[in-house]
């Protein structure tokens, strides 16, 4: 039986109260509202009483084929007592010898289920004579019952049934189909060795009963390994906002699947050396690190049963199998925790590798490694989703970040350059005693298109979203470049060709501030005197040229793409071109119409 943990390891004492235990991680499905009995749901009663015993059941057989096996051996004996007890023609030979058997059967079934109960190492031992005693049982009921006028007196059929079951659970399908072989084969040796003078007829009956009994166990064959597997549920990693990492939610639910008291899981991430440790339950919650070369989680590779004072281990093999180990120190983990005995399996992940143990799982058995299996798959798994949710988030950041500094750069930035452009010539003009009013008022109205458009950026933050919809490219286009010409002062002609370039609001938007920037730099680098903007439709794609009479680029750098310009092009999936020479400078913008976001 898995005792608590009482030893000490090189962390301290591995001990703490019930109460600590309960509530050390956050229980996500009790936290859960959703988390609704099916019968409450539906409007039907739960007595106390009825809660009880479903949990007491559950309690004792979940996850525990060995008990249910042990059980099912003993209401076997009791019933083949009985019903043997109540037929007058029963037994048909060896009278005080089948009662006899019947009652070392019996006690045989209630010390199997002793060691069912409490001893996982035992029972695994005793899993190969335990099955050849049901199996001489077995062909002790056939001699004993078994009698020449009827076909469905004996009890062959309750044993056949019970022993691929057991073997299906035990083992896999080609050693379950090879009992029912056995069976039926051993079944047709006793009915020839009873009836010798009659074989024909012996089998033509054998043969009837052996086809029913070989396709009932080709069905429970295929439905119990169906089954095989444990069924858990997903693990879904509580909230950030809530403060729990991924690894402590990992330790929740894995003591929820299983019922242990205590639980530790050691990561080793791939960027970082050493591994973090988190504890939770009996074992000193918390969380710490542990030095690299401390704690070898590549030694232990697959899920096992520990007993680190027995010295004894037991392991599942991927390829289903077992493995004993008469003298094993136990897994690297527990071994460091001092943990006495439990249950430890690996996570693997994309991120890094880690290494479970949970402690003080009442009931310890072998189904526990098939349980320890599933478990880890759906904590890899849902740390991998979390990893991934993380860098998308990051990701998602970055992009926003660098989409508010190209609106900011390419809106509120050249604004106020202009603005102090105007300004700075203004000064000049007053300087000269010239009247300014009016030229002052359009530089307060093209700040306050400005203003509108900084509102416009801020409500799109705030929504999360682009905007809905669509717009008429041409005359958001006519608009703005009215305004621009107004706030840089300068010559500044629209040309498009007529028809309605109706476009997602969002490509509006987008289109709308490369214009600004590119009659920003226009103004700033080149000291144009008059620009062009044109836009017009081919095909599936949008082509903005812009065009000045300015200075034209630096020499040697007529080529260069202008970055805030070149950013948001590619952004959108599109393609820029820029020429220059004095007098001349034109950058020319195709976009698909369907551009990325």
């Amino acid at each position: 039986m898995d005792a608590p943990p009482t030893g000490r390891g090189p962390i301290g004492r591995l001990t703490a109260s019930p109460v600590q235990a309960c509530h050390s991680l956050p229980d996500p499905a009790r936290a859960n509202p959703l988390c609704i009995d099916r019968r409450a749901k539906h409007g039907i009663p739960i007595a106390g009483w009825d809660r009880v015993a479903i949990g007491v059941i559950r309690e004792i057989f979940e996850h525990r084929s060995s008990r249910v096996i042990a059980a099912g051996r003993i209401a076997l004996a009791l019933l083949f007592v009985l019903w043997m007890w109540v037929d007058p023609d029963q037994p048909v030979r060896g009278d005080g010898l089948a009662y006899g058997l019947l009652a070392l059967y019996l006690a045989y079934a209630l010390a199997l289920f002793a060691v069912a109960w409490g001893d996982w190492w035992l029972d695994y031992r005793l899993t190969i004579p335990s099955f050849l005693g049901d199996s001489a049982m077995f062909m002790a009921s056939l001699y004993c019952t078994e009698g020449g006028e009827a076909d469905f007196v004996s009890s062959y059929f309750a044993f056949f049934s019970f022993m691929t079951v057991s073997a299906a659970l035990r083992w896999n399908w080609r050693v379950t189909l090879a009992t029912a072989a056995g069976l039926s084969l051993l079944y047709l040796a006793m009915g020839l060795f009873l009836h010798p003078g009659d074989s024909v007829d012996v089998l033509a009956k054998y043969a009837r009963r052996g086809s029913y009994m070989v396709v009932l166990s080709l069905l429970v064959t295929w439905f119990t390994l169906q089954r095989a597997a444990p069924m858990v549920g997903r693990f879904s990693l509580v909230p950030a906002v809530q403060g729990v990492s991924p690894h402590e939610a990992a330790l929740a639910y894995a003591m929820k699947a299983s019922g242990a008291t205590g639980a530790a899981l050691a990561w080793e991430s791939t960027e970082e050396p050493g591994c973090t440790l988190y504890l939770a339950g009996t074992i000193d919650p918390g969380v710490r690190h542990v030095p690299p070369g401390v704690i070898d989680l590549d030694a232990d590779g697959d899920p096992m049963l520990f007993d680190c004072q027995q010295g004894r281990a037991l392991r599942l093999l991927p390829s289903g199998g077992f493995v004993a180990h008469g003298q094993s120190p136990g897994p690297a983990l527990a071994e460091y925790l001092g943990a006495i005995s439990g249950l430890s399996f690996p996570i693997a992940g994309t991120t890094g590798q880690g290494q479970i143990v949970l402690t003080g799982i009442p009931g310890l058995c072998r189904d526990h490694l098939e349980l320890g299996r599933a478990l880890a798959r759906e904590i890899g798994h849902g740390i991998d989703e979390e990893e991934i949710t993380s860098l998308a988030r990051e990701t998602a950041a970055m992009r926003l970040r660098g989409n508010i500094a190209r609106d900011l750069h390419d809106s509120v930035a050249q604004s106020l350059a202009g603005a102090g452009y105007r300004l700075a010539a203004l000064r000049r003009q007053a300087g000269a005693g010239k009247d300014i009013s009016d030229d002052l008022e359009a530089v307060s109205l093209s700040l306050r298109d400005e203003q509108a458009n900084l509102r416009e950026i801020i409500e799109r933050l705030r929504n999360d979203e682009v905007s809905p919809g669509t717009r008429n490219l041409g005359s958001e286009l006519e608009r703005l470049t009215n305004a621009l010409g107004r706030h840089w002062g300068v010559h500044l002609n629209y040309e498009d060709r007529g028809e309605a370039l109706i476009v997602p609001a969002w490509l509006a938007f987008e289109i709308q501030q490369l214009v600004r920037e590119g009659v920003a730099n226009a103004m700033r680098h080149g000291e144009a005197g008059t620009i062009w903007v044109r836009i017009a439709r081919r095909e599936r794609n949008i082509e903005l040229t812009i065009e000045d009479d300015g200075k034209g680029f630096p020499r040697g750098e007529e080529t260069r793409m202008p970055r805030s310009l070149a950013e948001r092009v590619g952004a959108l999936g599109g393609t820029i071109r820029v020429a220059s020479m004095n007098g001349d400078t034109r950058v020319e913008i195709e976009l698909p119409v369907g551009g990325l976001k």
